[in-house]
């Protein structure tokens, strides 16, 4: 005897769910191969403008993470040696930039003294953690 084919033996797509594949694919085939994750690093010099805040959080594992945010007046911003940057790092030049560094001592940062930072952004790592400043050596 023979094999019966019954109702759910081939799974096939609808007519819309199987334009929606035939979209995506074309979309994603017209993406330049070069095409990937925004990443950039930059060093940012400028002065801290606001009194810095402390933000302590303990894990259920009992470590803890300390925060301390603040705002930056950049005036220089540069990409640094062997750092990769889609951009010149220009669009940070004159303006305020909030500030998060983690597991640094708030008595390091002093309002209106010049402080230098690296920025560094990576989109591949999700909305929540792409961002990410420290202190820059």
């Amino acid at each position: 005897m023979g094999a019966s084919f019954g109702p759910h033996t081939m799974n096939l797509l609808s007519p819309r769910a199987a334009a929606a594949a035939a979209l995506a694919a074309g979309l994603f085939a017209a993406l330049p191969a070069a095409h990937g994750w925004t990443r950039l690093s930059c060093d940012l010099s400028g002065t801290v403008t606001t009194f810095p805040t402390t933000f302590r959080q303990f894990r259920t594992d009992g470590t803890e993470l300390t925060q301390v945010l603040f705002k930056l007046k950049v005036k220089a911003a540069g990409i640094p040696d062997g750092e990769r940057a889609d951009t010149d790092c220009a669009e940070f030049v004159d303006k305020d930039v909030d500030v998060v560094l983690e597991n640094v001592a708030a008595r390091n940062i002093l309002r209106g003294k010049p402080l230098k930072v690296r920025y560094r952004y990576d989109e591949s790592l999700g909305q929540t953690l792409a961002t990410h400043y420290e202190l820059a050596r």
